[in-house]
């Protein structure tokens, strides 16, 4: 009878301990079980921020394209103004010019009048040969100092136009290294936020499997514990215990790191976007005074492109003298025969008007190449 009530007292113990140590295993799974819903909320918080990251890039990319499209209408506007602006300027300038050479056509055609007149009345050779010499002597400086005007133009504008076309290659080459070296950085940035953004991923999907397989091997543990039989009783070993201390202290720094990487990985992606928006303020920058230069050559290209169109009517205008000094040689002719002028002035009359024809065609072809 002692025996069986040493027994009895034995196994009512055992089952204490039993009992006790189930308890124990039911709040460390239920903790286990709290700290398992944290962390799918922190992961669950985490994939909400990277939802909200993408949504900003791309909110940024639609704000810098319509930036874009804003900076190129006003462009076109300020281009438009610009060519409405030098075409009422030309045709100011054109009408002006109509103006002087009519003013000017109306007076040389009252003195040809007048000589005309002179000569018809029938005055003194004198007087013809001092009008005609007058009037030589007043075309070939007119023809002279037009002529002088006329080289020291194209001089001024051919070197005029290798300095810009000298500009203009510089312009392009900077350019074009600029924008070489703003698509290798921005390649850079984005292979780089890619692979950051890889690795992430990949963390995150390991520290949730590792995660997931611990808690379910404890849950597992806990269920079986709860599920068991008094005929198979074993007593947990100190060996055991201090296994599930160790994974559970392995747990604890796994989700240790995955905090301190996640506090890094949002540091970095916020140095990113600065560094980011830093370069795109210095491109901004950097790009502007180089469109104005190009605003300033264009202007400079279309005043050249203007003086070479005056320069043209200028040319036209003289060929149409000549024209007209030519068509009016044989009406000179006539009165001075009629007023018996020698044959050998004529003859030179002649040859000085061709020899200013000829002058006047060189600087054309000059003028042309």
């Amino acid at each position: 009878s002692k025996k069986s009530r040493a027994k009895g007292e034995k196994s009512d113990m055992e089952t204490e301990a039993l009992q006790a140590a189930n308890e124990e295993l039911r709040t460390k799974l239920t903790n286990i079980q709290i700290e398992f819903q944290q962390e799918k909320s922190k992961v669950g918080k985490l994939r909400e921020k990277i939802q909200e990251v993408k949504q900003e890039r791309e909110q940024e990319q639609h704000k810098h394209t319509a930036y874009v499209s804003e900076l190129k209408a006003k462009l076109h506007e300020e281009k438009m103004k610009e060519l409405q602006s030098v075409r009422e300027l030309l045709i100011r300038q054109h009408e002006q010019e109509v103006a002087r050479m009519v003013k000017i056509k109306d007076g040389e055609i009252q003195r040809l009048q007048s000589t005309v007149n002179v000569l018809r009345d029938g005055a003194a050779d004198k007087v013809k040969t001092a009008l005609l010499s007058e009037a030589k002597e007043e075309a070939r400086k007119a023809f002279d100092g037009e002529r002088m005007k006329l080289q020291q133009e194209i001089l001024e504008l051919k070197s005029g136009k290798k300095q810009l076309e000298e500009a203009l290659n510089n312009i392009m080459q900077a350019d074009k290294m600029k924008a070489a070296d703003l698509r290798t950085a921005y390649q850079s940035h984005q292979d780089e936020i890619n692979r950051i953004k890889r690795e992430c991923e990949r963390e995150i999907r390991r520290l949730v499997s590792s995660l997931s397989t611990a808690y379910l091997f404890q849950f597992m543990a806990g269920i079986s514990i709860l599920l068991y039989v008094p005929t198979n009783i074993k007593p947990l070993s100190c060996s055991d215990i201090f296994h599930q201390h160790v994974s559970l202290e392995s747990l604890f720094a796994e989700i240790r790191t995955m905090d301190t990487l996640q506090c890094l990985l949002s540091k970095i992606y916020a140095k990113k976007q600065s560094l980011k928006l830093k370069r795109s303020r210095e491109t901004e920058s950097q790009l502007k005074p180089l469109v104005e230069k190009n605003k300033r050559m264009s202007k400079k290209n279309d005043d050249m492109l203007q003086c070479i169109q005056r320069m043209e009517e200028k040319i036209k205008n003289l060929s149409r003298e000549n024209v007209e000094l030519l068509s009016a040689q044989p009406t000179l002719k006539r009165h001075t025969s009629l007023n018996d002028l020698s044959s050998t002035r004529e003859e030179q009359e002649i040859e000085f008007l061709r020899l200013q024809v000829k002058e006047q065609q060189h600087v054309i072809d000059d003028l042309t190449v």
